[in-house]
């Protein structure tokens, strides 16, 4: 069932710590925009990645200065990616979303630039064809939703969301917390009961759901977790 309770007033950090750019790069002729959402606390290294312990990661060069500090903490942001291939304007991962109410502090309440972030990359919500969510956690499926005249609705209406059959059913069987029953309320049944949910099933060698975008079946993360490959001229990514 869609909530309809009031979200939490929102939080009150800034609405971006950072200058309203988009950085991209190119795989064959297609550009890759990532769309930040919000820095995270550094506490959240050390709870999503509990092995990459400062001294592990102190020994890997390549991750500072963009990816951890000297200490070896590792920077860690909330953010999604957005290109067009195959005629389709995608989005895959839509973060933590605004207002939302959450367990986690950090990601309580949220006030975000976010679909600011995303339309000055050219891709306003209303032009998203598909939008692929790699797995059904909180910090993946937030801006699926916003709030609008007392509900949760569709932030992409015109775009078709697509995850993996075994991650959807996996969670529909699972004795889910009530934070994650609140998850699944305010950001995937919406979507759900708004017809545009898509369960793919995928096979080894992965789904093609456009010219040039292939889903891989990687579960670990999550019981039906996917990876994106986009393949532009030959070059895959």
């Amino acid at each position: 069932m869609t909530t309809h309770h009031s979200p939490p007033p929102p939080h009150d950090r800034p609405a971006a710590a950072a200058p309203l750019t988009v950085p991209h790069w190119t795989v064959g002729r297609v550009a890759v925009h990532r769309i930040d959402e919000i820095p995270l606390p550094p506490a959240t290294g050390p709870w999503l990645l509990p092995d990459a312990t400062p001294e592990v990661v102190a020994r890997e060069d390549w991750l500072r200065p963009h990816f951890a500090d000297p200490q070896g903490v590792v920077r860690l942001d909330s953010h999604s990616f957005a290109f067009a291939t195959g005629g389709l304007r995608i989005l895959v991962d839509t973060g933590i979303g605004n207002g939302k109410p959450r367990a986690n502090p950090a990601w309580n309440g949220l006030r975000t630039d976010y679909l600011d972030r995303l339309t000055a990359a050219g891709f306003p919500p209303d032009d998203i064809d598909l939008v692929v969510l790699t797995h059904l956690h909180t910090d993946h499926v937030g801006w699926n939703t916003r709030w609008d005249n007392g509900t949760w609705v569709p932030t992409f209406p015109n775009a078709r969301y697509v995850t993996a059959r075994a991650e959807y059913d996996f969670w529909a069987g699972y004795a889910m917390d009530e934070p994650r029953r609140q998850m699944f309320r305010d950001s995937v049944h919406p979507v759900a009961e708004a017809g545009l949910l898509d369960l793919v099933d995928v096979p080894a060698d992965g789904v093609e759901p456009a010219p040039g975008l292939r889903l891989l079946p990687t579960p670990g993360h999550s019981p039906g977790h996917l990876a994106v490959q986009l393949t532009s001229e030959g070059a895959p990514r």
